[in-house]
Order: C-alpha cells, then structure tokens, then sequence
C-alpha cells in the first residue's frame, strides 16, 4: 500500500489492509446478484396482476349494475383464469 512507505507488513496487517475492500466488493456483488434473481419473480407477478386485472374488467360488465366494487364471485373467477385452473 502506498501509506506503508516500502515496510514489509505482517499477516495480520496485510489482512486488516485488505478486508474492508474485499469484502465490501464481495456485498456488492452479493446484492447485485439478488437483485437480478428477483427479476423473473417481479416479471410474473406483473403479468398475473395485469391479467386479475383484466378479467375482472371483462367480468364486471356482466355483474349487478348497482355494485361499485368487483364482487367476490368475479375475484375468485379472475383468479382461477389466471392461475389456469
């Protein structure tokens, strides 16, 4: 390291020199990975969100005229088409 001025270090010194760095490039790279890994995760809950979503819009303009809100029977319905039961 440039602070040491040509001495030689012990093992000991060397490691507290080198620790911090490596591992915080080592958390880094750890995060990055489990960031990307949810990737897929976020990209299905997405589709199946938009997918709820839209069969509740389709189904709700045969319901009750009357009903502000998707009724239970819709929502379930919605869920079972999307979930391909």
């Amino acid at each position: 390291m440039s602070d040491h001025s040509n001495q030689s270090l012990t093992a000991r010194e060397m490691v507290r020199a080198h620790a911090y760095p490596v591992l915080a490039a080592l958390s880094s790279l750890s995060l990055v990975a489990i960031a990307l890994l949810q990737i897929p995760q976020a990209v299905k809950a997405h589709r199946y969100n938009r997918c709820v979503d839209a069969q509740i819009k389709l189904r709700q303009s045969n319901a009750l005229q009357g009903q502000d809100s998707p009724g239970k029977l819709i929502y379930l319905k919605a869920v079972q088409h999307c979930e391909g039961l």
